[in-house]
């Protein structure tokens, strides 16, 4: 018997267009989706992937756009995404800053 050589390596499919895209909202827009608070800290934008440890945690992807509703001393946040709240911690997102003319 012959050692039989693996199948050729299919490149990984093209996902690279859909991560660059903002999935939820445009972060500059002038006016917020209906599931964001009515109240809210500040407006931030995912920097890094994020997947929740625990139920009271927040998941969400790179470019995701998120409402922060509470920042804790120790340096988690309280927001919420598409209308689905959790804690997340807070050097995972940057600050969207409006430009002003």
């Amino acid at each position: 018997l012959h050692p039989v050589a693996p199948p050729p390596h299919a490149p990984p499919p093209a996902e690279e267009e859909e991560s660059a895209v903002i999935e939820y909202s445009d972060p500059y827009a002038e006016e917020d989706p209906p599931w964001a608070p009515h109240t809210y800290l500040e407006k931030v934008v995912a920097i890094y992937d994020y997947a929740a440890d625990k139920e009271d945690e927040l998941s969400f992807n790179e470019g995701c756009i998120i409402y922060v509703i509470k920042k804790n001393d120790d340096g988690w946040y309280e927001g919420t995404k598409t209308g689905t709240s959790g804690l997340f911690p807070g050097n995972y997102v940057g600050s969207i800053m409006h430009n002003a003319d």
